[in-house]
């Protein structure tokens, strides 16, 4: 169970965005596919990748902390407003 209360892998997520969960709560965030390829987002995920691989099924769970990771989804917010 997630920490707004669905069951993982449950709810709709929109053409263009992607699910992924954080912290050890799973708190399902949906970001755009376009953050994938911005700076900041793309060091979080080869974070990600160096400490667990590319062996993951199923949704991609990133364990960082909240905190950081909307600080994250916040700059690439920003990024590509000024664009």
């Amino acid at each position: 169970k997630l920490s707004d209360g669905r069951t993982q892998g449950s709810g709709h997520v929109p053409k263009g965005s992607i699910a992924v969960y954080v912290e050890l709560e799973l708190r399902r965030f949906v970001v755009p596919t376009s953050y994938l390829t911005m700076s900041k987002f793309r060091d979080l995920m080869d974070l990600v990748a160096e400490e667990f691989g590319f062996q993951n099924t199923g949704e991609l769970q990133i364990p960082c902390d909240e905190q950081s990771f909307e600080n994250i989804l916040h700059r690439c917010t920003t990024q590509l407003n000024v664009r």
